[in-house]
């Protein structure tokens, strides 16, 4: 039964992308050098509650409602392992295999994800009856924007809105009252902490259940790692 079970993962596993390796040495800011030995002289090596630590989720609401005029709360956010984490964990809970991720753009922030669980990608709203989950940036075409997200009130279509390459523009999914509860944001501090892995998905009815297939997987980010993406603030 065994062998029979992993054939499908197998050839799932087979299908992965070859990876993308940022081969750019950035320089580590000052700050976050500081925070990170301060929070090793502190003792912060071990396990952090599950959400993540309190001050970085409470400095990620902070940007997300200054940027888009939201009222969100530190509760709405789970500290993940990089924006790879949290795209992996709402496609995981929330795009049944089968079903289908709608995109406008480049797909291959969610190609290795989609492989795995066997969902498929497209960028037309041929059978909007099968899509389960919207994937959007702020870079996308406004017009698509608010079109899918219209459908989505009406669908029902959960929406995953990726501000990992910077909090730009001014607009939101989350402001539509009617949409709010199903968009989950997902963004990460790679840009200026390569290598470092923490990123963060914040937002929805389903924060709990991503929150907790999260730390079923990887418990919790790492704390140093969380503690030194504090130092980013002064930057």
């Amino acid at each position: 039964m065994s062998a029979t079970l992993a054939r499908p993962l197998a050839r799932r596993v087979i299908g992965l992308p070859d990876p993308v390796e940022n081969t750019t040495a950035l320089p580590v800011p000052e700050g976050v050098i500081d925070a990170a030995y301060e929070a090793l002289d502190k003792g912060h090596t071990h396990y952090t509650d599950r959400p993540g630590i309190l001050p970085l989720r409470t400095q990620i609401v902070n940007a997300l409602n200054q940027q888009y005029a939201l009222d969100l709360n530190p509760d709405a956010v789970t500290i993940t392992c990089g924006a790879t984490e949290a795209r992996f964990v709402a496609l995981k809970q929330l795009a049944p295999a089968g079903s289908t991720v709608l995109h406008t753009g480049k797909s291959d922030a969610l190609q290795a994800a989609a492989q795995l669980i066997g969902v498929k990608l497209t960028k037309t709203t041929k059978h909007p009856e099968n899509v389960s989950l919207v994937y959007l940036t702020p870079k996308d075409d406004p017009a698509k924007i608010s079109a899918w997200c219209a459908q989505a009130v009406t669908l029902g279509w959960w929406v995953l809105w990726d501000v990992s390459g910077g909090l730009t523009g001014h607009f939101h999914p989350a402001r539509l009252d009617a949409l709010a509860p199903q968009v989950i944001t997902v963004g990460s501090f790679s840009n200026a902490l390569p290598g470092w892995r923490v990123g963060w998905m914040a937002g929805s009815k389903a924060a709990t259940k991503l929150r907790a297939y999260k730390q079923s997987m990887t418990i919790c980010t790492t704390s140093v790692s969380q503690w030194a993406a504090l130092g980013l603030e002064d930057n």
